[in-house]
Parts: structure tokens; C-alpha cells; sequence
């Protein structure tokens, strides 16, 4: 049974659309695999992926990183939400 759950969380690790995100502690967030940003301010960060809307909301957040595929968002996080958009 762990071997079953283990190659599924393997193979969904290795899907290259789906959004990844990582959350450290209450004052940073990781997004993979974004396709832009949609608002953004010192209180929301509203990310858009495939398939679904990332939005993080918090006080005093700040853009440390962008790329292409990849941000991180740093503040005081007190949510982050998925909204499905298919």
C-alpha cells in the first residue's frame, strides 16, 4: 500500500503542468509552474495556473523571485487558496 502511494505521489511530482506549491512556515510561499500574475499588492497575490487560481493573502507581502515558471512571495501569510477555474 505505501509502495502504491508513493509511486503516485512520484508520478504527480512529475507532471509538468500541474502548479506546485510550497509553503515555509507563515511567511513564504513557493508557486511552480504559474502562468502569471494576475494582482498583486502588500495584502493579495492572485497567481494564475493551469486549471486553477492560486491567491495568497497576507500583510506586508513582497515579490523576492519571478521567473518564467517560478515566484516566491514572502510576508506575513495568513491564507493561501486554490480556486478552480476548468
Amino acid at each position: 500500500m505505501l509502495k502504491d502511494n508513493l509511486y503516485v505521489e512520484l508520478m504527480e511530482d512529475l507532471h509538468p503542468n500541474r502548479p506546485r506549491v510550497e509553503i515555509l512556515g507563515d511567511s513564504r510561499v513557493i508557486v511552480e509552474n504559474h502562468c502569471g500574475i494576475q494582482e498583486y499588492d502588500d495584502s493579495i497575490l492572485r497567481v494564475r495556473c493551469r486549471g486553477c487560481e492560486v491567491r495568497i493573502l497576507g500583510a506586508d507581502l513582497e515579490l523576492t523571485a519571478l521567473s518564467m515558471d517560478e515566484l516566491a512571495v514572502i510576508g506575513v501569510i495568513s491564507s493561501v487558496e486554490y480556486i478552480t477555474t476548468e
